[in-house]
């Protein structure tokens, strides 16, 4: 058994990754968990209220790093490059650790996963705002959400394994869909 003290959040969040990244999110366990930390079931609630909280932490850190990646990529980048930038990103964080796009893709798990949504819709709306591509306007709004749906579009399909052409082929389309969206959206 490990020592309680030695445990901490940062490490049940990671082992929780790692197992996610073996097993598959529904395979997630409090007893897996548990067992891979070799703690008792119980001790895993003093790190995360339930298996949807435990989860919602995993989102949140997943897009805290994506976040974090982001940001470092879009310095100095402006207009409707950094859209491109963004999804360019965006996706390869969302490919390094496959495991857990579809915690930011599955819309019934976002609606429980309340931490995550909410960093995830910041992270996008700090984006918009930062570049001044829209206003609160309808115009605006539909321009957001046409961008969001294409690239989360296009990662399902990806992800999903729906898209049966090579690799190189699935990377210029996803520039090209991807551009046909950015090219619909005005700066204000």
């Amino acid at each position: 058994m490990v020592k309680r003290r030695a445990l901490t959040q940062d490490i049940v969040l990671e082992k929780a990754n790692q197992l996610i990244a073996e097993n598959g999110i529904e395979n997630l366990t409090v007893r897996a968990l548990a067992d891979a930390l070799e703690i008792r079931p119980q001790s895993v609630y003093n790190y995360a209220d339930s298996l949807t909280d435990l989860l919602d932490q995993v989102g949140l850190r997943f897009v805290q790093q994506l976040a974090d990646q982001l940001m470092r990529r879009l310095v100095g980048v402006g207009g409707k490059e950094a859209l491109m930038v963004f999804a360019q990103e965006f996706r390869e964080g969302c490919r390094k650790q496959q495991h857990l796009a579809p915690i930011l893709m599955d819309p019934n798990d976002m609606r429980q996963l309340k931490r995550t949504h909410e960093a995830l819709m910041t992270l996008y709306l700090q984006m918009f705002k930062s570049l001044h591509l829209v206003g609160g306007d309808e115009e605006g709004l539909v321009a957001s959400m046409l961008y969001r749906s294409t690239l989360f579009g296009f990662l399902v399909q990806e992800f999903g394994g729906f898209l049966n052409i090579s690799q190189r082929k699935i990377d210029t389309r996803f520039i090209q869909t991807m551009q046909l969206a950015i090219d619909q959206i005005n700066p204000k």
